[in-house]
């Protein structure tokens, strides 16, 4: 009697999935969701309509976030115990929004611009394990990516060059199941260079550009929780 309860208790807390670390490489998907925004940095332009007109200073802010879907593969090479080399193309599938005030607080007449963003990235992370414990294992990362923006609208008022490039770190957890392992994941996303199109010659109306000049730099930012299949 003693022999069959120890036996049962032993299965109880066996690990599952004992040599999936142990791979070369190995591959998944990624199903979770996304929210974007922009960190504008303004020119502080003067413009003036006409000769006569009063002078008038804009500024650009980002004013909504909401949530967006997140789908990708993922690709997983062992290095080290230790340490992973991962290469997981993303699509995200968000919009932004922008609100343009002049310097007594006046919102332009066009009111907010929306600005959808399809959005695929291409990352190369490090993915740095910490040490299993049963069927979890914490995990951190770090890495660079590059954006491509397929959802460009090329008469908008605002539009977005079609490339970014960036850098990205998170976290997030491996929990081992019975037949794959499933880890949620945190990561952010944080652009370097300047995604705003200046070179505007098919722009509806030219007036438009001021909206363009008002910002000397934009920069993206994205923020992803993912669930991980691998």
């Amino acid at each position: 009697m003693s022999l069959t309860a120890y036996s049962a208790g032993s299965v109880g807390r066996m690990n599952n999935l004992i040599n999936a670390d142990n791979r070369l490489y190995h591959f998944g998907f990624i199903l979770g969701l996304n929210m974007m925004d922009f960190n504008p940095t303004n020119a502080a332009v003067v413009y003036q309509k006409s000769p006569d007109a009063e002078e008038e200073i804009w500024f650009g802010e980002d004013v909504r976030m909401s949530p967006g879907f997140t789908v990708g593969i993922i690709s997983d090479l062992r290095i080290f115990s230790w340490l992973n080399l991962r290469f997981c193309p993303q699509l995200y599938f968000n919009e932004r929004c922008l609100q343009f005030r002049d310097s007594e607080g006046n919102i332009t007449p066009k009111g907010d611009f929306s600005i959808q963003s399809n959005i695929m990235e291409f990352p190369l992370d490090l993915k740095i394990r910490g040490q299993r414990k049963n069927n979890y294992r914490p995990y951190l990362l770090a890495g660079v990516a590059m954006t491509l923006d397929m959802g460009r609208d090329a008469e908008a008022p605002i539009m977005l060059k079609q490339i970014d490039y960036g850098v990205e770190f998170g976290l997030g957890c491996d929990f081992y199941l019975p037949y794959f392992k499933l880890a949620p994941e945190f990561k952010i996303y944080l652009g370097l260079g300047d995604v705003l199109e200046r070179d505007r010659p098919e722009i509806a109306d030219y007036t438009d550009l001021k909206y363009t000049n008002t910002l000397s730099k934009l920069t993206s930012r994205l923020f992803i929780l993912s669930f991980n299949f691998e």
